[in-house]
């Protein structure tokens, strides 16, 4: 990897890099070096731009340039010698990449990544096109939320008051069961936007990702069932554990809202499983997901794989279930009397460790483990295991 810093040491440099076999990533997270691995193993000269070589994904990239992904200056110089740019993450502003100059070359669009930034223009978005979602509130002001809240309320024992933009993995969100909770919600989120969403009596959380090209071409992906522990995904599950019908909703809603977004590269849809089988959207991420790492060893091809074929035009041939797979997030509360032993995980011979290179802290998603069997009930079973012998609780 070589890293270069910002616009002037892109002008009059030359680079190994041939237009058409390029892909630029704007982020240095893991979805981002899990995405230049894949690309680099597919013969695609990856390109990183973050603001710290040390990034993830500034590791993994052919070429990494020091700067700020959301500067349209230093994309554009970046633009000229690479075939596609993607998103690793919803922190890249869209009115950075607006221009006409990256139309067809920033995937997923501009449009549909100012949609999944700002939960107001999700759920709107999701309403009005007659796509499955539970009862929402927009609040503006406190006048808005403590109203949302009086009405909500005469329905929904609590509703969860969530920040407009960011706010992921449990943060940024109040629970509250009375509109005279408001006034504290609103406080608690920094007055800012809001949107307000009526507790939903589930009995399952599950994803599905869908790949789409240019073409609006498709391939949907297994359901994966997540399980959340403090509001940050914990484990995930593929096949998800859930009937045939449930199966067939989730990913016909799933490319439905693909289409209706026109994705190019991956749509993630987090879904509901209601009591009565019906599944309504929750969130929304354009790009690939923690959920989706499973996919590394459990299916044909992984997200990342996909996510490149989508960007780069390749087939998008179906994607099949290889083996039953759990994946497990290792949160940096593992690290807290140093470094986890994970010779104790490797005793299986099904089982995988991925490590982001992160610096340690509580919450932060350090590494995952994929472990596979011949049943979902083993891959379980030896998951939890494993997490226990690194202190997991």
């Amino acid at each position: 990897m070589r890293t270069l810093k910002g616009e002037h040491s892109m002008k009059n440099q030359r680079h190994p890099l041939n237009g058409e076999r390029s892909l630029c990533v704007l982020g240095g997270g893991q979805l981002g070096a899990m995405l230049c691995e894949a690309a680099k193993r597919m013969g695609y000269f990856a390109i990183c731009i973050s603001t710290d070589e040390t990034d993830p994904a500034a590791r993994w990239a052919d070429l990494h340039i020091k700067g700020d992904p959301s500067d349209p200056h230093l994309v554009r110089s970046v633009a000229e010698n690479a075939a596609a740019i993607t998103v690793e993450a919803e922190s890249i502003a869209p009115a950075a990449l607006g221009h006409d100059h990256f139309r067809g070359m920033i995937s997923p669009g501009v449009e549909a990544q100012r949609i999944v930034q700002d939960r107001r223009l999700e759920k709107t978005f999701l309403a009005e096109h007659g796509l499955a979602v539970g009862p929402f509130r927009l609040a503006e002001t406190l006048e808005d939320l403590t109203t949302a809240a009086e009405d909500m309320l005469q329905t929904s024992p609590k509703i969860v008051v969530k920040t407009a933009r960011g706010g992921y993995d449990g943060r940024g969100q109040v629970w509250i069961d009375s509109p005279e909770k408001a006034a504290s919600a609103w406080q608690a989120l920094g007055q800012v936007p809001l949107v307000a969403e009526a507790a939903v009596d589930f009995t399952a959380e599950i994803s599905v990702i869908v790949a789409r090209n240019n073409r609006g071409e498709k391939c949907v992906f297994p359901v994966l069932q997540n399980e959340h522990r403090r509001g940050i995904l914990f484990q995930t599950q593929i096949p998800a554990p859930q009937p045939l019908e449930v199966i067939r909703s989730a990913q016909e809603l799933a490319i439905e809202t693909a289409d209706a977004l026109a994705i190019v590269g991956l749509l993630t849809v987090e879904m509901f499983v209601l009591q009565d089988g019906r599944v309504w959207i929750n969130e929304l991420a354009a790009r690939p997901h923690n959920s989706g790492h499973v996919t590394m060893r459990a299916t044909s091809r992984s997200q990342f794989e996909m996510h490149v074929c989508a960007l780069m035009d390749l087939p998008l041939s179906p994607v099949g279930l290889i083996t039953p797979g759990v994946m497990t997030n290792l949160l940096g509360d593992l690290w807290v009397d140093g470094n986890p032993d994970f010779q104790s995980v490797l005793t299986h011979s099904m089982a995988s460790i991925h490590l982001y290179g992160k610096s340690p802290r509580p919450g932060r998603k350090m590494g995952h483990m994929i472990h596979v069997a011949a049943t979902l009930g083993e891959a379980k079973a030896a998951a939890d295991r494993a997490y226990a012998s690194l202190g997991g609780k």
